[in-house]
């Protein structure tokens, strides 16, 4: 939420080249469209990551991204709060290749882990562009716990 408090829609919304043109807001977007497919999901114990809104508004709009992410932020809590992070789920993901691997078991707590590994390595892609657009970021933005915890003990 703190990039998006020092941004405007035209920086949130730029096309970065070097970073295949995608924009700051086509990165969260992405990372909600995860998120929003584990809370549809998780209650009924299958989650479709490949089935996601890629909402263009949230994509372009600081505001809109804001709105989404303290609603989402409430929604988990409510979900998560209640559900055994051990307990066993389906989730779909394709993966490309012939067969795509669509359907695996996994657990919630893997999933959680998964949606925070994801956001963080997009985060990490963000901070570059943020680098290129002149937006200045704190230097553990994007990096792995691990990564900050090791280079602390370094």
């Amino acid at each position: 939420m703190d990039l998006l408090r020092i941004i405007d829609d035209a920086i949130y919304s730029t096309p970065v080249m070097n970073f295949y043109g995608s924009s700051l807001g086509g990165h969260l977007r992405h990372c909600i469209d995860h998120y929003d497919g584990f809370v549809r999901g998780v209650k009924e114990g299958t989650i479709d990551y490949d089935s996601r809104s890629r909402d263009r508004v949230i994509e372009t709009s600081v505001n809109q991204a804001m709105q989404r992410l303290e609603s989402l932020a409430k929604e988990l809590e409510r979900e998560i709060s209640s559900i055994d992070a051990g307990r066993e789920i389906r989730v779909k993901m394709d993966c490309g290749g012939e067969t795509g691997m669509h359907w695996q078991v996994s657990s919630v707590g893997r999933e959680l882990q998964f949606l925070t590994s994801h956001t963080i390595h997009h985060f990490a892609m963000m901070k570059g562009m943020c680098c290129t657009l002149g937006v200045a970021l704190p230097m553990d933005f994007g990096v792995a716990p691990s990564t900050l915890r090791y280079l602390r003990n370094a």
